[in-house]
């Protein structure tokens, strides 16, 4: 079993749109059961949700200000609704305006929070996301803030924290990063976007799909974080311009994890992220 903790559904009424249909064509031969969606538009995710099972949970968006805490009410009424995510220019000024007082009852409500974009010089993604913002130490330093001052908000790094993978292990600065994520239990990271983050990939060309390509960042991840705190995402579909969705993820994962025995294997695949989530199981193949 597979639960994918990052993809995205968007326009799914016109003909170039991104529907479970869609998505389903690449993701069931390869054992994924389930998703966790992803989309700032959280009223319209639960919408979707509703009829459609292979969601087991929705992070969506909430935005910082006076009206966060009655939509945390009324999106935490749906038990789909599993928490919001920040991109790290929304985090930056986190001392102002009750923002973590609002934060600390998104963690009341057992609810987690998704940090895009928060380590300096984010790389990868599609170019035209790379003329945004990219992550300043300022964001990182927001993120330890709040992780110092609410414990027992659960806070999930995106996307391997947006780290540049060369084939080799991470630079001493990225490591440096890492370890201090690590020594809060309740950051967690979504190996997701995996092949997005190759740096050999030119204009439009395709990401190395070599497994000993991605072994030594898996390999700094295992070292640093363990098996208890990471797990797997895709970011379905944005991740087709780097590389074909098997390619990008589960494939090299599979592989990688399978070495690590049984039950690591299945903590990274699905357990784990039903730790972080608390997502709900709605199939038979999600249990």
């Amino acid at each position: 079993m597979i639960i994918d903790t990052h993809q995205h559904f968007w326009n799914i009424e016109l003909p170039r749109g991104k529907a479970p249909d869609d998505y389903r064509i690449f993701a069931a031969p390869e054992g994924i059961t389930g998703t966790i969606l992803r989309l700032a538009e959280t009223q319209d995710a639960l919408a979707l949700a509703a009829t459609e099972p292979l969601i087991v949970g929705v992070c969506g968006g909430i935005k910082r200000g006076p009206g966060f805490e009655a939509e945390l009410k009324t999106f935490s009424a749906n038990p789909l609704f599993r928490g919001i995510c920040y991109i790290g220019r929304e985090i930056e000024d986190v001392e102002k305006d009750g923002f973590l007082s609002d934060l600390e009852k998104l963690a009341a409500r057992d609810l987690q929070l998704d940090l895009l974009r928060v380590c300096p010089g984010f790389f990868g993604g599609p170019k035209a996301m790379q003329a945004l913002y990219t992550g300043t130490q300022k964001s990182l330093e927001a993120m330890f803030t709040i992780a110092e001052r609410i414990p027992t908000l659960r806070l999930v790094v995106e996307h391997i924290g947006g780290m540049p993978i060369d084939g080799g292990a991470p630079s001493k600065a990225w490591e440096a990063i890492f370890r201090r994520m690590a020594k809060y239990p309740q950051i967690y990271i979504k190996v997701s976007g995996l092949m997005e983050r190759a740096t050999t990939r030119g204009d439009g060309e395709r990401a190395t799909e070599a497994f000993s390509f991605y072994r030594p960042t898996l390999d700094a991840l295992w070292n640093i974080f363990g098996e208890d705190r990471l797990f797997y995402g895709s970011d379905w579909p944005v991740c087709e311009h780097a590389g074909d969705f098997i390619g990008n993820g589960v494939r090299i994962y599979r592989r990688y994890f399978s070495e690590k025995g049984e039950e690591a294997c299945g903590k990274f695949f699905w357990k784990n992220s039903k730790n972080v989530y608390k997502w709900v199981a709605r199939l038979p193949s999600q249990q």
